[in-house]
């Protein structure tokens, strides 16, 4: 018998009354993040350099202060309008960015627009309708933008933009996010602070072998060729240049050897004089911050270097101080987990600012002297008690002696945005028992100082059964979090079955201490069809520090679905469960992970839906797979163990593959092995392609998905 540790039972209680409705599954998809969501405050955000906030209600921009005037109208919808300098008006009132106490910015109709408070007109920096992955820079307004593979500066008030690369083309991508946006990298431009020069990233990927999707919105189809580097393959080349906006030239910086490095995070010094990337070799073991010239490219100097024996994965970039330009912050998990650090480029360390077995996440805003910082991190994880990391914090840090003070009291999820002069917090939070609070908080003492909202529950008028977090037993001694959902009118006497919904791959996490539990509306629908739904994040999973982490280093998906088994364990001895019922379904990782499941454990589960399912990590990229396998030469048996096709002749239970037909992120040359495996080994296995759709399944056509999988359970584990 298994032992049962539950840490804390947190329910998501349904109203009582007769005006309850049922939870469609269309409306747990479509209406998700509507009607069923906590409600929200529109516009919520201080005003640049004041410490005031501003909202919008009924189309009317409005002022507040803390604790005294509020709902000041600062401007409405018909004003705006009218003083708009484009032809197509806005329908509603637009999300806004303050630049400054009286001027803010917006974008519309492919334009960015300035609107300056006490005038009656806005200033209009017009874009091509092509234009693509857009960055404006707050402090000159100069926008720039790529046009296929090519990038452009717009200035404000130049009729012509700068055209800053000439030879886009296919393979050759500039200004675009490279690496497949690991590591951190989300865009491909980084503006100088005062918008004179410009970083971007260079991606040579012709020497890369191409890989073609087929397209079947022409007849006859065609083909869409992207570069799809694979685990042990060659890789594509990246550098990085400086367009100076004065001088109208650019330098690329002196990168050097290996081509195939990893150039990430790039960051500016506080003045603009220096660029600053994170080189990371291939082997994802070695990093070092290098500072370069940004006015001829040169390196001036390595500022910090790491190692790890399996994997390092930088994320953020070196964050220079405004008031002291020498010191940066650095986050690293060298002591085991994600903290802070400050440097100072001539004298190397300075401080750990932050330590203790939890992780900061975000760093939120300093105040103007940059005496603190504000962070957000997870809770304190104690060993058999994970629940810290259930939960995200903030947390006040100063930056001069390291002294760190929790802010938030209450458990659950807070993010925080700090007002410019740093006085004030504001926090929005939820837990699996309050759906949504937005406070304001002393940045100091974490006091609050005034409530903004207290969202009701969406789900009120709705019948919904109940949400449970708890902890069990897991491989290598380790305890795991997990979420368990029953329906409304559960009877602890019935026996019910089960639907495991499982991702258990790196920097994810499932269960949470938040609204829902981190679950998805649709899982509150399936345990109305009479099922109980679980998760557990195992080992891998983000926030429970580097080891519980690299735990999983060259056997990718093979100790957490010993972790995910232990969940089963633990499901079997509970009095309520039908242990001959139990399916599991999941989508990308969480597709290999079902795959796995049934073909490692045949006879335990009665069925499998896998989505999007890597079954091959020699097929996977580059940048991802590696990082956690090794090269094919260099861990033949990691990769040999985790190739799902060599276990198809074990699969006995029922199981449904679907995919993407232009999936370039799982390609569907995965699922395509696998059913081939099944069909060598005489294996009968189901198989549903959605065209044209990419890594998953988005928008109406949504519903139609989860309505087959749910289908293919319900007419399988149902009695």
């Amino acid at each position: 018998m298994i032992r049962k540790t539950l840490i804390s039972f947190l329910f998501l209680l349904p109203a009582l009354g007769h005006t309850q409705k049922a939870l469609t599954l269309s409306d747990a998809i479509l209406k998700a993040g509507t009607e069923y969501a906590p409600e929200r405050i529109k516009g919520l955000q201080w005003i640049e350099g004041t410490a005031e906030y501003c909202t919008v209600k009924e189309n009317v921009l409005l002022r507040s202060s803390v604790n005294g005037r509020s709902d000041t109208p600062i401007i409405d919808l018909a004003t705006l309008n009218a003083a708009l300098a484009d032809t197509a008006k806005l329908r509603s009132f637009p999300g806004i960015t303050w630049l400054a106490p009286d001027r803010f910015r917006f974008h519309h109709n492919s334009a960015f627009h300035t609107y300056t408070l006490g005038t009656a007109k806005s200033t209009k920096l017009a874009l091509p309708d092509e234009a693509a992955n857009e960055d404006v820079n707050d402090h000159s307004g100069a926008v720039a933008y790529t046009v296929d593979n090519d990038l452009f500066v717009q200035e404000l008030n130049m009729v012509e933009p700068h055209r800053i690369t000439v030879d886009g083309a296919d393979g050759i991508v500039n200004g675009q996010a490279v690496h497949r946006q690991e590591y951190g990298i989300t865009k491909g431009t980084f503006w100088s602070p005062n918008g004179d020069k410009l970083a971007f990233y260079r991606m040579d990927e012709t020497m890369v072998s191409p890989y073609f999707l087929e397209d079947i919105s022409t007849k006859p189809s065609a083909f869409d060729k992207i570069r799809y580097p694979m685990a042990g393959g060659t890789s594509h080349h990246v550098t990085v240049g400086v367009y100076d906006l004065k001088t109208m030239s650019t330098v690329f910086l002196h990168t050097d050897e290996p081509l195939d490095q990893y150039l990430t995070n790039i960051s500016w010094d506080s003045e603009g004089n220096y660029v600053h990337v994170v080189h990371l070799d291939r082997i994802t073991e070695n990093l070092k911050l290098v500072r370069y010239d940004a006015r001829n490219g040169s390196p001036v100097a390595t500022l910090l270097e790491e190692h790890d024996d399996k994997y390092l994965e930088p994320e953020h970039p070196a964050q220079f101080l405004k008031t002291r330009p020498g010191q940066y912050l650095w986050r690293s998990e060298r002591d085991g987990w994600e903290h802070l650090y400050l440097y100072d480029t001539k004298k190397g360390l300075v401080k750990q600012l932050t330590k203790g077995n939890w992780a900061v996440k975000d760093v939120i805003g300093m105040d103007p002297k940059e005496a603190f910082a504000i962070v957000e991190g997870t809770g304190m994880i104690q060993a058999g008690r994970p629940t810290g990391a259930l939960e995200t914090h903030l947390y006040r840090v100063d930056l001069k002696t390291g002294k760190t003070t929790r802010l938030t009291d209450e458990a659950g999820t807070h993010h925080g945005q700090l007002s410019s002069d740093g006085s004030y917090i504001i926090d929005r939070w939820s837990s699996t028992t309050v759906p949504g609070r937005y406070v304001i908080r002393d940045s100091r003492s974490g006091k609050e100082v005034e409530l903004l909202l207290g969202s009701k529950d969406p789900l009120a008028g709705t019948t919904v059964g109940t949400i449970e977090l708890l902890t069990i037993p897991g491989e290598n001694g380790d305890f795991l979090n997990a979420r368990l959902i029953k329906p409304s009118g559960f009877e602890a006497g019935r026996k019910y079955p089960v639907l495991i919904y499982v991702y258990n791959g790196p920097h994810v996490r499932l269960v949470q201490n938040a609204f829902l539990g981190g679950a998805s509306l649709w899982m509150l629908e399936a345990a109305e069809r009479g099922y109980l739904v679980w998760t557990v994040d195992g080992h891998g999973s983000a926030d429970r520090g580097r080891d519980f982490e690299q735990a999983v280093h060259r056997h990718l998906g093979e100790l957490e679905v010993m972790d995910q088994m232990r969940g089963v364990e633990f499901l079997k001895d509970l009095p309520y469960v039908d242990a001959d019922r139990i399916a599991v379904h999941g989508w990308s990782f969480g597709g290999h992970m079902t795959t796995a499941l049934l073909t490692r454990y045949p006879g335990a589960f009665i069925a499998g839906v896998a989505g999007g399912p890597v079954m091959d990590w020699g097929l996977y990229e580059v940048m991802y797979t590696e990082r956690y396998m090794d090269t094919p030469m260099e861990n033949p048996d990691g990769y040999a163990a985790t190739a799902l096709a060599r276990n198809a002749a074990q699969l006995q239970d029922d199981l449904l593959i679907i995919t993407g037909g232009k999936d370039d992120t799982v390609l569907p040359q995965h699922a395509f092995t696998f059913l081939k495996a099944c069909v060598d080994e005489g294996i009968r296995v189901d198989f549903f392609d959605y065209p044209g759709h990419g890594h998953n399944v988005r928008g109406k056509d949504r519903v139609h998905l989860m309505d087959k999988v749910l289908e293919y359970i319900d007419a399988r584990i149902q009695p």
